[in-house]
């Protein structure tokens, strides 16, 4: 893929999701110039854990958009697209999409797993990692409205400072095994982003199933 063919954002949906309401919720988006690329996405079976499974709903940011909101231009984007990340997020409260295993691999979910497979947000990092925005079902939507406040500050400043900014901190103090995804996980008590490779995600998986 050429650069200049890279969406701003790209926005998930069900593939039987309307296309009237997704042009209603994408319109103020459009019309702002940016490069908006929308994907229906059908059911299909995955061979994986539940936080690298794709949500029915979703967005990614890539690149480009954080290139022209380092301009004066793009400082416009900026509410315009926590305005629209926020009704994303709402469809996790108004849709309750579930994991189903296959008949033969019935202990394969998590019967703790509190992870919204519903919706998730990703951020394409000045040094290429994937941020993947988990949001707890547990936690009001206040709380995931607050998570996506955090991470876009901390994506902007890895824009603006990489690498002495503190996502790319973070990223390097856990992610030994250099994974390109990084997942943020809302503390539930402090409210807080942290944030967790695979493996992280593997080792605090297995604790909630012994537990």
């Amino acid at each position: 893929m050429n650069t200049e063919e890279i969406p701003d954002i790209v926005f998930i949906y069900p593939y039987n999701f309307p296309d009237e309401l997704i042009s209603e919720e994408t319109i103020e988006l459009n019309s702002s110039g940016l490069n908006i690329k929308i994907q229906k996405v059908e059911n299909k079976p995955f061979s994986a854990f539940e936080w690298v499974i794709p949500t029915a709903f979703g967005v990614y940011i890539l690149k480009p958009f954080f290139d022209s909101f380092l301009s004066e231009a793009g400082k416009d984007f900026y509410i315009l697209l926590k305005i629209a990340l926020k009704k994303v997020a709402e469809k996790g409260k108004q849709f309750n999409y579930k994991l189903i295993s296959a008949s033969q691999s019935t202990q394969k979910l998590s019967g703790n797993y509190n992870q919204s497979i519903t919706v998730s947000i990703n951020i394409q990092t000045k040094n290429n990692i994937l941020i993947k925005l988990l949001f707890d079902n547990n936690l009001d939507k206040d709380d995931w409205d607050n998570a996506i406040d955090q991470i876009l500050e901390f994506v902007i400043e890895n824009y603006e400072n990489c690498p002495n900014d503190r996502l790319t901190k973070k990223i390097n103090s856990i992610n030994e095994n250099e994974h390109k995804t990084i997942y943020g996980k809302i503390n539930p008590e402090t409210k807080v982003v942290e944030f967790f490779d695979d493996n992280l995600m593997f080792f605090q998986f297995k604790n909630e199933n012994n537990s």
